[in-house]
């Protein structure tokens, strides 16, 4: 294998240190994103319960109103009964009466709902108390984890960067611009070549090609541009 080709395998792995590097760079700050918007959805889940519990109970304060001033009409019709002078305001009366009792049913039956459901929601907040401190707990700890481990890798991406930079300077100036163009846009600039295919595009590459790999020269495959060299 000639020192070319020497050179370009050492760089190529290297490169790949660098792209497995920033993947999991990418995948960290992913995972990093994910667990700070989980904190955002249990906050946002803990402020609309309590908004939910509050709306409710002002829901039940209207209603003790209406029941209030239902009642008190009630009342007063009762103290009216034996004042009235005519069957037609007797009748009138009792079904002003019944309409107000559908009323007051009514409107008990929409605070037992809302009792209810303020029961049940305080039941499933009192949960969630329990439960967000040492969720959000654990959760600051994997991010933290995730940051120190981001840090860790953003120097071993930059170390292996630089590594790149200075040990591609011993490729002669032609095959240096060619390597770092084709690794650049391709990931992988140099492939091996088995059967006369291209590893890094599957291409049968043209015998004078095959036969310059043979003589350890640096050689590109014909179609994809990546550099070519035989497994020892």
């Amino acid at each position: 294998m000639g020192p070319e080709i020497y050179t370009m395998l050492e760089l190529q792995s290297l490169w790949d240190k660098v792209l497995a590097a920033k993947n999991e760079i990418a995948r960290s700050r992913h995972a990093i994103d994910f667990w700070r918007g989980e904190m955002k959805a249990m906050e946002a889940k803990m402020a609309d319960l309590r908004s939910r519990v509050n709306q409710l109970k002002t829901n039940i304060k209207q209603k003790e109103l209406e029941l209030h001033d239902v009642e008190s009409r009630i009342q007063f019709l009762d103290s009216k009964k034996n004042s009235l002078k005519s069957q037609r305001e007797f009748d009138s009366m009792l079904s002003e009466l019944e309409t107000l009792n559908k009323k007051k049913d009514e409107i008990e039956n929409n605070m037992l709902q809302y009792m209810e459901d303020v029961d049940a929601i305080e039941g499933e907040l009192d949960v969630f108390q329990h439960e967000m401190p040492k969720r959000l707990n654990q959760i600051e700890k994997d991010v933290e984890e995730l940051q120190n481990k981001l840090e860790s890798l953003q120097k071993e991406a930059e170390d292996n960067a630089a590594q790149f930079n200075k040990q591609i300077t011993e490729l002669p100036p032609d095959l240096r611009a060619r390597f770092a163009k084709v690794i650049e846009t391709k990931g992988n600039g140099i492939v091996p070549l088995e059967n006369g295919i291209c590893m890094g595009c599957h291409y049968q590459v043209p015998v004078y090609v095959k036969d310059e790999v043979a003589k350890s020269k640096a050689v590109t495959c014909t179609n994809c541009g990546r550099f070519l060299y035989f497994k020892n």
